[in-house]
């Protein structure tokens, strides 16, 4: 059982200033306290309030955002993380985990981790993920082009381009390519927390919202027994120091994640799968009665006592024996709710428990509540019924195909920048205007401060004689783009858009 302790686990060192010594409870919990002011007082925290979770450029304040989201999905992680840590202390497990000390780290990790889990979210969610990959790939495949050269508005992609006989230049502008064309939320969560935000979190805390254990980059292969792990880019190429690192500090195999991001996980899955649905009911895609039919015909065949009826059935018969004293709809929710948190959590907490051989080393290559069991049932039929009745409905698709137009059109406003070469940006950059480039110095004064210190500084490191100057240049270019747009909320996005294509 030694081979579970938890102490290798929850790292309370950072990467800058770190506390020495060995540490009291108490001091490793004022550490973890500080993580959580970090967090929770951070620009990329607020910025959530106005991104979207299903509706984008929602106005009705009881419709979810991403914050409102994180928020719920904070409160799950909790549940989940005090459900594990009273079942070991009831098997009197705490002390051999090396937890008895750590419950109070246990808990705020999983918390903030919950929070945390979408601040790399561009705005208008997956669409805008689309829009941000699909105009890099547009400019920068076919990435096997070596015979004729780039021209037009594609010319300064050239230092991407192939050439005969440069094997490893060859293969630096391969993996930045394919890199820059990964953009992926929880890899841009990484790079926020350590390269944008500079927040020096603990290492266990920065663990806990690493979900994907991919390279931005990689192409080979997928192994069958990370195929999970590896299922999306769990980080980038400015990264991979720090992810290097980050492994180590965390006791981490390749393609391993921590442990605790698995509950952050379920308890994210857990509190979608029911809000997604609330608020479709909120926004009059459906009524509450129709969606407890679309439930119950997704669902087939029931039997008394089974899953659906403990929990959709329940939740049912019980809002309309109460109707009279709140409404059906805010009765049926708050009852579905209950009772699907009643039933998931605990299975989550003991799947936790239960597969702690494979979780704790971090390859464990499944989903908490992703498995054969009727729990598993019932996640996925809301899951289908969303996809089904609400994510395809033509109010949302507009909404979303709005979203991936305004994403490409802004970066089609800043390209200007991109299309620079490197000398002609690099006095942009060390002077901050050139009446030679007036265009171009107007986009440049709009770019963020934080984000053209994050490129200053990745450019530092590298070493203008070596020959790979132009492509490393090229790729924190392409970054310092994709940082600014991303980090817009959707009102803003919107916003830009309008006024940088006249329209207003």
């Amino acid at each position: 059982m030694a081979e579970f302790d938890f102490r290798n686990k929850i790292n309370w060192r950072r990467r800058y200033r770190s506390p020495q010594g060995v540490k009291s409870e108490h001091e490793i919990v004022r550490i973890f306290e500080s993580d959580r002011g970090r967090i929770v007082n951070s620009p990329a925290i607020r910025r959530l309030q106005q991104k979207t979770q299903v509706f984008p450029l929602e106005r009705n304040a009881a419709v979810r955002t991403r914050l409102t989201h994180s928020m719920e999905v904070q409160q799950v992680g909790r549940y989940i993380a005090k459900e594990v840590l009273s079942r070991l202390k009831e098997r009197r497990l705490l002390a051999e985990y090396g937890l008895d000390e750590l419950t109070g780290p246990f808990e705020s990790i999983v918390e903030m981790s919950c929070l945390m889990h979408d601040i790399g979210n561009p705005p208008f969610g997956h669409f805008g993920e689309a829009a941000i990959n699909d105009w890099f790939r547009q400019r920068l495949v076919p990435a096997d082009a070596t015979s004729q050269p780039l021209s037009g508005d594609r010319c300064q992609v050239a230092v991407l381009q192939l050439h005969e006989g440069e094997d490893a230049l060859n293969e630096l502008r391969r993996k930045v390519r394919n890199d820059i064309c990964q953009f992926e939320g929880n890899a841009q969560g990484i790079r926020l927390v350590h390269t944008l935000l500079r927040m020096n979190l603990t290492w266990a805390q920065v663990g806990g919202i690493l979900k994907y254990t991919r390279p931005a980059w990689f192409t080979g292969p997928t192994p069958e027994s990370h195929s999970y792990l590896m299922k999306k880019p769990g980080f980038y190429l400015s990264e991979e120091e720090y992810f290097v690192r980050l492994r180590k500090e965390l006791s981490l195999d390749e393609y391993c994640r921590f442990p605790l991001t698995w509950i952050m996980e379920a308890a994210d899955d857990i509190s979608y799968c029911v809000a997604d649905l609330e608020d479709a009911v909120e926004k009059r895609i459906f009524s509450a009665e129709q969606l407890y039919q679309h439930l119950r015909d997704a669902w087939g065949d029931h039997q008394a006592g089974d899953l659906f009826a403990q929990v959709v059935q329940n939740a049912w018969d019980k809002s309309m024996t109460n109707s009279m004293q709140r409404s059906v709809e805010d009765q049926f929710f708050m009852y579905l709710r209950v009772n699907t948190l009643n039933k998931l959590v605990p299975y989550a907490a003991q799947r936790f428990i239960d597969n702690l051989p494979t979780i704790f080393p971090g390859c464990f290559n499944h989903a908490l509540l992703e498995d054969d069991s009727p729990y598993s049932r019932l996640l996925k039929l809301y899951k289908n019924v969303a996809v089904r009745h609400v994510f395809s409905h033509p109010d949302v698709e507009q909404l979303e195909l709005q979203g991936y137009r305004v994403i490409k059109g802004l970066l089609d406003i800043y390209q200007p920048l991109l299309l620079l070469g490197a000398d002609d940006f690099r006095l942009l950059v060390e002077e901050a205007s050139g009446r030679r480039l007036p265009i171009e110095t107007r986009l440049f004064h709009k770019l963020s401060g934080r984000h053209r210190l994050a490129y200053i500084e990745a450019m530092s490191h590298v070493n203008r004689n070596d020959a790979r100057f132009p492509v490393w240049e090229y790729y924190y270019r392409c970054r310092l783009i994709q940082d600014y747009i991303s980090g817009m909320t959707d009102l803003y996005a919107w916003d830009e858009y309008r006024k940088l294509m006249a329209v207003e």
